[in-house]
């Protein structure tokens, strides 16, 4: 790997806004590619087989070795991954932006896009329990978490791609969690 390239790692559940921001974090770089992973899952079938409700079974350690040579064949400065399964990799060299939501704007995004109500409850409780970070933070060295709303969520990853930890509050979303169980009946686990 090239010692110069600065890779950033984009993760957290469906529906947090990894796409969106990676492709506009890139833009804003210049000298950057992004790498969305579900692509490469998709063109290179990286994936066993499909659970009951039709998500792929992806082959993991074949994804992170695809991923390594991606990351050793780009030409750029900086090379930005997004996915959730980012957090139970590891790529060498990366920092990580473990974007988060509040539960409601979460639900109300992955039930516009058609998820089945399952799916959602999954993704529900791995943001609450914040599965991304807690995982990302065993596979990562340098880990920071925001909300993907957040005004300084661009400076939060130069400062990432720079190999400095940013500032900021712990979020927990437990309490959130309670409340959105009592309202949300028809999501109710």
């Amino acid at each position: 790997m090239n010692p110069r390239k600065r890779i950033l790692v984009i993760t957290g559940v469906p529906g947090t806004g990894k796409t969106s921001f990676s492709n506009s974090l890139a833009k804003r770089i210049g000298d950057a590619e992004v790498i969305h992973v579900t692509e490469v899952v998709n063109k290179k079938r990286l994936f066993r087989s499909r659970s009951r409700d039709g998500a792929k079974i992806v082959r993991m350690k074949a994804l992170e070795r695809e991923l390594e040579r991606m990351s050793q064949r780009s030409k750029k400065g900086t090379l930005i991954m997004e996915s959730h399964l980012l957090c139970d990799l590891r790529i060498r060299g990366a920092s990580v932006l473990v974007l988060r939501e509040h539960l409601n704007v979460l639900a109300e995004r992955m039930k516009a896009r058609g998820y089945p109500v399952r799916k959602i409850k999954a993704n529900i409780v791995s943001e609450a329990t914040d599965y991304c970070g807690a995982r990302a933070e065993r596979n990562y060295a340098n880990v920071f978490e925001a909300f993907s709303r957040d005004r300084k969520l661009a400076g939060y990853a130069m400062k990432l791609l720079a190999g400095k930890k940013p500032r900021g509050r712990e979020i927990d979303l437990i309490p959130e969690f309670d409340v959105f169980l009592r309202k949300r009946k028809e999501l109710s686990i």
